[in-house]
């Protein structure tokens, strides 16, 4: 058992009543990645709601950026118009919408892993340095995989973002718990 700082009695105090909504959110987090991983058409179009109100908090929050960069602001604001016309587009195409991510997700991962290779090799040898290799093949291997085929290219996208939803939810899960077991402490 740690020593709390004032600033984390102060923190645990006030979230102490809603400890539970991280949970409960972790939860719907976990469910809602299983419901995409069943690729039911209920699924699939959730994932394109999500993805289109990703795409508009992203352009909103990059053209709120725009008014804190000195330099080069209208490159933000111009992203984030895109990026808002390209959350509303996914609502109206969201077949047409996953497959264009699909290929951006492929392309990336198949270009992510060539720099991920190439920085094993020029950063400095160290313990475990062999795994950046392997994860650069990986993401290489997985990335060429999917940009053969649109079908692979969408499966390859909607696992990820399930995948991703699964650990964002599990992650939730266990920071409400711990924050349980710290107001624990802090009342003991």
């Amino acid at each position: 058992m740690t020593e709390m700082t004032t600033e984390e009695r102060e923190y645990l105090r006030a979230v102490k009543p809603l400890w539970w909504l991280s949970v409960a959110a972790g939860v719907l987090w976990v469910l809602w990645g299983l419901f995409v991983l069943s690729y039911k058409p209920g699924a699939l179009a959730s994932l394109a709601v999500l993805i289109g109100i990703s795409f508009i908090l992203g352009g909103v929050n990059l053209i709120v950026m725009s008014r804190r960069v000195h330099e080069w602001n209208w490159l933000f604001v111009l992203a984030g118009v895109l990026a808002i016309i390209a959350g509303i587009v996914v609502f109206f195409q969201p077949g047409h919408s996953f497959y264009v991510l699909g290929v951006f997700v492929a392309w990336y991962l198949a270009i992510s892993g060539i720099f991920t290779i190439v920085a094993t090799f020029v950063g400095g040898r160290h313990d475990w340095w062999w795994l950046g290799l392997i994860l650069g093949l990986l993401e290489i291997a997985l990335g060429v995989w999917a940009i053969g085929s649109p079908a692979r290219q969408i499966l390859l996208l909607v696992n990820l973002i399930a995948i991703g939803m699964l650990f964002f939810g599990i992650n939730e899960i266990f920071a409400g718990f711990s924050i349980r077991k710290r107001l624990k402490e802090l009342d003991a």
